[in-house]
């Protein structure tokens, strides 16, 4: 929820001033349901909430808030929570929606905001159609809450609607996705329905030709990445279909895995498979594939289904040859995710060289090309030699001596400032809600709550800041000290020890970046990045 706490916070009437002049926010929302709904629509709303205004004396405009395309039932949205910041700092103190369904669908949260935190903050609130002003005292009441609850169920209704509508969808066969498959183009004249994009599908067909001609994945990758045909992303992207920010700077070549998703997809001999994902609680999961969702026959098929399952049959029997070398027993890898290539920034993987011999590659220019990286490659067993000196090389920097009981460590003083802070806030805090009963009584003037509020406001501010700094710091200073307890320990078990194990590792070490020419930076979790960049050794990694 976006409501903020107001323990102390009263609904405190609007103080009487003769023809008083309003500032006011236009809030707008829409909701992607409530699009259907051409009385919602941006234009509309403005359109009311400007009329309305035409017909007041004393209420000015000020600012329009749109929020396009956020539900009600949550009011983390960008333009309300920049409205609440302006009436909480004094630029607006009048906010007018067409309804109230507008300002939000949830019956608790609307109801705070209506009746309890814009009364605290002097903000009149006006819902145009609804009949609603705040300023007027016979409005509100039950019927106030009635609403709010109607409009909850309404979004609570919607929603269920849209994901029955969407399964309805997908159970006869309509697209329901963003973006059609690779080879495929939604329909201009139907959005469920594909038609063929003639260049990608020829690139799909030979792909799937090269499969069924004995070429192997990589074989494919190859043709791909030096024939000059662009990833799908990239593909999109070139045509209007993907956003900088969807296609990454990883995409610029082919990957082994997108081959292996194009020649595994049945949606390329015209049926249609969707449901392969579920939301659960806001959480993606994946739906095992008996449970997905295939509709036959739907859209024009790009390869023959003949040719679709010879090429299931060759992966199939691809796979069963590979079982016997990853059913057997692998030693543990002590530096999972540990190791990174120098060149291209990936985490290098570990292969078998021997029965009991392995080494670390990147896999990139296997992947995706040649091009796309130099290939850094070292031996576990040289790997392990180094590090290992490396660690024990820095007993001298660990082994001191633990601080003294009666010395204040770095934490305890980042806490004492902290708990300051805290009192500092709450003190403010305190002074800032009393600030408008004072205000009321006649105790200060116009311009000195002005000046006070925003004095007081400033106060708080900062001091949340520092108190976020202070609690950030603190959690640092903790880890960096748990940190360096445990790595004392672990160092001086390294001269009982003749092997690493991963939980060492895990706590010793942040990276391992493997440069050419035999050159390897270590970083260790328990030293500062300064120490850090002058442990950089060299070894024959060949």
């Amino acid at each position: 929820m976006a409501r903020k706490s107001r323990k102390n916070a009263v609904a405190v009437p609007v103080p009487e001033v003769q023809n008083p002049v309003f500032y006011a926010g236009a809030y707008i929302r829409l909701s992607v349901v409530d699009r259907k709904n051409k009385g919602d629509s941006i234009e509309n709303q403005q359109a009311i909430i400007n009329s309305y205004i035409a017909g007041q004396d004393n209420i000015e405009l000020s600012e329009c808030y749109i929020d396009n395309g956020h539900s009600g039932q949550s009011f983390e949205r960008p333009a309300f929570q920049r409205m609440i910041a302006d009436m909480e700092s004094g630029k607006i103190n009048c906010c007018i929606t067409k309804d109230l369904s507008r300002l939000g669908r949830n019956a608790i949260d609307s109801g705070y905001y209506i009746e309890r935190h814009f009364p605290a903050i002097g903000v009149r609130y006006i819902a145009v159609t609804d009949d609603y002003d705040s300023a007027d005292g016979q409005s509100g009441g039950i019927m106030l809450s009635l609403k709010n609850m109607i409009n909850e169920s309404y979004a609570l209704d919607a929603s269920r609607k849209v994901k029955a509508t969407i399964q309805m969808n997908i159970h006869k066969g309509n697209f329901v996705g963003g973006i059609a498959p690779y080879g495929y183009f939604k329909s201009s004249n139907d959005c469920h329905r594909f038609v063929v994009d003639k260049y990608a599908a020829s690139v799909v067909q030979r792909i799937f030709e090269m499969a069924t001609e004995g070429h192997s994945h990589k074989a494919i990758l190859d043709w791909l990445n030096t024939s000059g045909h662009l990833p799908p992303k990239r593909y999109f992207y070139s045509i209007g279909l993907a956003t900088d920010k969807e296609v990454g700077v990883e995409k610029r070549w082919w990957g082994i895995g997108a081959v292996k998703d194009i020649l595994k997809n049945r949606m390329y001999c015209g049926d249609m498979v969707q449901g392969k994902h579920r939301s659960v609680r806001n959480t993606i999961t994946k739906v095992s594939a008996p449970e997905w969702v295939i509709v036959a026959d739907t859209h024009e098929a790009i390869v023959s289904r003949d040719l679709f399952d010879a090429v299931q049959n060759t992966f199939m029997k691809s796979q069963a040859s590979k079982a016997p070398y990853y059913d057997n027993l692998n030693s543990e890898n002590v530096f999972l995710g540990k190791v990174i290539c120098g060149h291209c920034g990936y985490t290098m993987l570990r292969r078998r060289n021997g029965k009991h011999a392995y080494s670390f590659r990147c896999n990139t220019r296997f992947r995706y090309s040649p091009e796309a990286c130099e290939g850094m490659k070292i031996n576990e067993a040289v790997l392990k030699a180094e590090i290992l000196e490396l660690l024990r090389s820095h007993e001298p920097f660990l082994a001191k001596e633990p601080l003294p009981l009666n010395e204040t460590s770095e934490a305890d003083i980042l806490k004492m400032d902290l708990s300051s802070a805290k009192s500092a806030f709450d003190r403010n805090r305190r002074f800032l809600e009393g600030l408008y009963e004072s205000l009321v009584s006649g105790d200060i003037s116009d311009a000195e709550y002005k000046d006070l509020k925003l004095g007081y406001e400033t106060k708080i501010a900062s001091i949340t800041e520092r108190i976020q700094r202070l609690r950030d710091n603190i959690h640092i200073c903790v880890q960096r000290e748990a940190s360096l307890t445990k790595a004392h320990a672990d160092v001086l078990k390294l001269e009982q020890v003749s092997d690493l194990t991963a939980e060492m590792i895990g706590r010793l070490v942040e990276r391992i970046i493997v440069y050419p020419e035999g050159r390897i930076y270590v970083q260790l979790s328990f030293l500062e990045d300064t120490v850090n960049n002058r442990l950089e050794g060299g070894a024959d990694h060949e």
